[in-house]
């Protein structure tokens, strides 16, 4: 539990100091719980936390929501009445005078309480949970509370309540800051259902950053006098082509070279300077792993390297990174979707799945791609696509984001022993789904080349005769890798997509460089959700 006070019939001070005093004298006090109005007790859970007392010591933590202080407190017992009746304290030579004459729900029994910090990070240890029964109209109306970390003191004053109910904080639960007068504010989630809306027809594509420590990465960290940086190359390109917006920024993998945490604070410097000047909100970022974002060995860029790291190390930079920008934990698949609301109404769903699923082995190439049926299966029930509308009934664009190849764009691989190539492994599972689905746009990173091709399937394979669905593929090349690693456009380049028509989807992709202006490369348009 964390108990909140304010000293509201003492000195400042007076409420912890009488307390004190009592514990000092007596060798424990009775703390009367001030309830209020709405709040009752919840028996079961009361239950539990008395039986926890009167065997080991329960720690209770106490919030000075007067002075930001936190006190921690070893409870002993708690007391109530069954009929939820008011009543004194069960030893009033054990209570500070002021509680004389008094009568509350329930009474605590402390024997020890000392102030943690006068900076109440403590709070930041502790998750809330849920309790219906607490309020004698339930459901809670805190629900965005739930299930999250405390961040500070200013979310818990603007409950109007004076228990919590809380456990130790563990790895999963989100981590963001909750407002309850942020209208804009989307509860994390890897798939929210919040609509995000913005006034902007565009979506910024990037995809290969190569974020490096060791020169990997074509742009400095900070521009200079003659030398920009990404983020004003992007900006100042956009800027010339009167995008004064955007409404999110799709990432397609491979933000970093080695998947280090140096290369990843790199890389949240970048999203940093783009949103700078674009307003973005962290969940309009659409964000999927690559090859060189799971560190299976010291080395990812080193494609035949030994396999050093465990799975679960391979992970873990990326799930911080992942984790400082959306306030919780990937899934098991490091997938994620958004829904947005653009300008003119148009409604444009985007997931981005992870196609560095497989665990990796000894003597295999590194990073190759495979995406999974279970993936695939998850995303389309998150985003509801398993359960579609109508043909007649519009729906939304769908745009998924993939960092593999699902088709050849290397115009000749090499021929090696034993090796394995770009295009993922269930390249063309995941192309039947994408169709099954009406994915009209799957854009993906990896070989550092520009590529774009339309597929037309049978929505069934098992009835060609039926209905069709084209899936245009756009391949993104290196928004940030150095020359000598790029494909054969020889360019960075970075993509931009129009949603202001209806019934097709602009495609735009220009170069960037440090020093050089941005050139336009391609400019075509892909078919439009109402065009099956």
């Amino acid at each position: 539990m964390v108990l909140r006070f304010r000293d509201l019939v003492t000195a400042p001070g007076g409420t912890m100091q009488e307390h004190h005093e009592v514990i000092k004298q007596q060798g424990f006090v009775w703390w009367g719980w001030w309830s209020k109005a709405g709040e009752t007790i919840a028996d079961d859970v009361f239950r539990h936390l008395k039986e926890r007392a009167n065997g080991d010591p329960l720690t209770v933590y106490l919030f000075d929501s007067g002075h930001n202080r936190v006190y921690r407190a070893t409870c002993n017992d708690i007391e109530w009445k069954t009929t939820h009746a008011r009543f004194g304290s069960p030893d009033s030579k054990r209570s500070p005078l002021y509680y004389k004459g008094q009568k509350y729900l329930a009474w605590f029994n402390f024997r020890e309480i000392v102030i943690v910090q006068e900076d109440p990070a403590v709070l930041q240890t502790l998750t809330c949970l849920k309790v219906d029964e607490f309020f004698e109209n339930p459901p809670s109306r805190y629900t965005p509370f739930y299930g999250k970390r405390i961040d500070s003191p200013e979310e818990l004053r603007q409950q109007d309540r004076t228990i919590w109910f809380v456990r130790p904080f563990k790895g999963g639960d989100a981590t963001h800051s909750v407002s309850l007068l942020d209208p804009d504010q989307v509860k994390p989630a890897h798939f929210p259902t919040h609509v995000i809306e913005s006034p902007s027809p565009y979506v910024a594509l990037v995809s290969d950053l190569h974020f490096s420590v060791d020169g990997h990465h074509n742009f400095p960290e900070t521009s200079t006098h003659d030398r920009f940086d990404l983020g004003q190359c992007i900006e100042t390109c956009l800027l010339d082509k009167h995008v004064e917006s955007i409404a999110a920024i799709v990432l397609a993998g491979d933000l970093t070279w080695k998947a280090t945490k140096d290369e990843y604070e790199l890389a949240r410097a970048f999203l940093h300077r783009i949103t700078t000047w674009s307003k973005l909100r962290n969940y309009q970022y659409v964000i999927c792993p690559g090859n060189h974002d799971v560190a299976f060995s010291d080395d990812p860029s080193k494609k035949g390297a030994a396999i050093t790291v465990a799975p679960a190390d391979a992970r873990r930079a990326y799930e911080d990174f992942y984790e400082s920008l959306f306030y919780l934990r990937p899934n098991e698949f490091l997938c994620s979707g958004r829904r947005f609301l653009l300008a003119g109404n148009i409604r444009v769903d985007m997931v981005a799945i992870n196609s560095s699923l497989l665990e990796q082995h000894k003597g295999a190439f590194q990073g190759h791609g495979f995406v999974g049926e279970a993936q695939l299966r998850h995303a389309a029930e998150q985003m509801g696509w398993d359960h579609d509308s109508p043909d007649h009934q519009p729906r939304a664009h769908r745009v998924v984001v993939v960092h593999h190849h699902l088709l050849p764009v290397t115009y000749r691989e090499e021929a090696k022993s034993g090796a394995l190539y770009s295009v993922a492994l269930d390249a063309e599972a995941t192309m039947r789904w994408l169709v099954k689905h009406r994915v009209d746009l799957v854009v993906h990173g990896h070989m550092h080349q520009p590529f774009v091709a339309d597929i037309w399937r049978p929505i069934d394979t098992a009835k060609p005769q039926e209905k069709w669905h084209r899936v245009t593929v756009l391949g993104m090349g290196s928004a940030g890798v150095t020359t000598e690693h790029l494909g054969e456009v020889k360019d960075n380049t970075f993509g931009l997509l129009d949603f202001s028509h209806r019934d097709r989807v602009q495609v735009k992709v220009f170069t960037v460089h440090p020093t050089n202006p941005s050139k336009d490369l391609w400019s075509f348009s892909a078919h439009g959700c109402e065009d099956d």
